[in-house]
């Protein structure tokens, strides 16, 4: 799968995940934990091609701000986050409800859970990652495939312990 080689060309580490879900497959003994960036051991767990994707993020030093729109309680400060998000021109997702913003950064950063209603911050964890198709049958699309920009300093002190 195209995807699955991009991913893995930028040394991420992947996992399949159930069919139209974000659990992780069950063959996957160790969960999430179990992501690898070894093209080998990706192509066999991925030969059925229906499964999802998910990506490792603290293993493959990524830190991703998920905005999702349903749970916005304050929308001028979403708006104000995502702006900046776009201002950086880093790698983006559509998702089901909202968009995943990609940032690099170190595997050690500790970072809260969320910034506010509606953005949340994924680190220590995984994402869905596009083609996959989430359990309301919407499918996950890259939306700015540019590298993942470093974590900018604003956005370190507003996700920052």
């Amino acid at each position: 799968m195209l995807e699955i080689d991009q991913y893995l060309d930028k040394q991420w580490f992947v996992l399949p995940l159930e069919k139209k879900s974000k659990r992780p497959a069950r063959f996957l003994h160790r969960g999430y934990l179990g992501a690898s960036n070894n093209k080998k051991i990706v192509e066999q767990w991925f030969t059925d091609i229906k499964l999802n994707i998910g990506i490792n993020l603290v293993k493959s030093n990524l830190v991703v701000l998920d905005f999702d729109t349903r749970n916005v309680k304050n929308a001028k400060a979403v708006r104000q986050l995502f702006n900046i998000c776009l201002h950086e021109n880093t790698y983006s997702v559509k998702t089901d409800d909202g968009y995943h913003f990609y940032f690099t950064c170190n595997p050690n950063d500790q970072f809260k859970g969320k910034i506010i209603d509606g953005v949340d911050i994924k680190h220590h964890g995984y994402v869905v990652a596009p083609p996959s198709i989430h359990p309301t049958g919407t499918k996950y699309e890259i939306h700015n495939d540019a590298e993942p920009a470093h974590l900018p300093y604003i956005l370190r002190l507003l996700m920052q312990c």
